[in-house]
């Protein structure tokens, strides 16, 4: 089949370039409540343990409080770490001490994401970014396992990022990619996550489609200049996908390629893939992705059927 010539949009935004350190966004904070967790809280408390800690934490409840005490080469860091999980559950019963172990190994990725719920949804609102990441990943999963070695790198220095290692190539690896990096992070803290542990993982929930590669042939190509006049009535809705999708993450930039299949001008299948260029950098976010998504799946394409390609340079502009 002959491959559609690619088609850009360039998509200029000026304005001030700047990261929250603490999260990838500029909403103001919440209070912090109590919530009830799916997991013991001893399960979230490795999170909080730097890779081959040793030494122990002593946990001090007091009615409206928990004191904590570090030993043995545990850093009070760690230890904070560990009395926040510990007072933003629902204990049942509530102990009066507990010491905290170093754990053997890091916390799994599903662990990691029951952390973030327990924090960011009671620190910030849906605007903010995804407050609940984990049944999207569990979704994610269901377009295929990750490669056995694949691990997913959240960083804060210099700015927010998320960076698949080795490189995001499968459906599933770009779609739990693009979930993290729209997840609402509680600090800066940095993690390598991987997801082959699922004990911990909640029912998957949430729409992912638009990360699965259609597994049929299809009709032949559209035509480059008809989709381009096709899509470049949508330009009003694009803008407005870059517009949130900046207010949440300022260090957001780069491309998106969308794949689209039209049946009779209408499209049935959208799906987000990797970019046609390695000129540019993929813009990896997934609210910005099905916000793109549902831009494609509304054009109508005529009466024509085959499958589209698409790409937008999204570019920010620091003063």
């Amino acid at each position: 089949m002959r491959m559609t010539p690619l088609v850009w949009l360039a998509v200029l935004l000026a304005g001030c370039h700047t990261v929250d350190s603490a999260a990838q966004g500029g909403a103001q904070f919440r209070e912090v409540g109590v919530v009830q967790s799916s997991l013991p809280p001893e399960a979230m408390f490795a999170v909080c343990w730097p890779v081959a800690s040793t030494g122990s934490v002593n946990l001090m409840f007091q009615p409206n409080d928990v004191m904590f005490d570090a030993h043995d080469g545990a850093t009070n860091s760690t230890a904070r770490c560990i009395r926040e999980i510990a007072t933003a559950v629902t204990w049942s019963p509530r102990p009066t001490s507990l010491v905290v172990q170093a754990p053997s190994k890091p916390a799994a990725g599903f662990v990691v994401l029951a952390w973030v719920k327990l924090l960011s949804s009671t620190r910030y609102a849906a605007e903010r970014g995804l407050v609940d990441p984990a049944p999207l990943v569990r979704a994610c999963l269901s377009l295929g396992t990750p490669r056995a070695s694949t691990r997913f790198e959240v960083s804060h220095d210099p700015g927010f990022a998320v960076r698949t290692i080795p490189a995001a190539l499968s459906d599933s690896e770009r779609c739990i990619e693009a979930v993290l990096s729209s997840a609402t992070w509680p600090s800066t803290r940095g993690f390598s996550l991987a997801f082959d542990e699922v004990s911990f993982a909640p029912p998957a929930e949430g729409d992912v489609s638009f990360y699965a590669t259609p597994n049929t042939s299809s009709e032949g190509a559209l035509e480059p200049v008809a989709t381009r006049e096709a899509l470049s009535l949508k330009q009003a809705v694009i803008s407005t996908c870059w517009a949130e999708a900046r207010t949440r993450r300022a260090g957001l930039g780069g491309s998106k390629t969308f794949r689209f299949r039209s049946k009779n001008g209408s499209v049935t299948n959208v799906w987000s893939t990797s970019n046609t260029s390695e000129l540019t950098f993929p813009a990896v976010d997934y609210r910005f992705d099905a916000c793109l998504a549902s831009a494609v799946k509304s054009t109508r394409f005529g009466s024509a059927s085959g499958d589209g390609v698409y790409t937008w340079l999204f570019a920010s502009v620091s003063r």
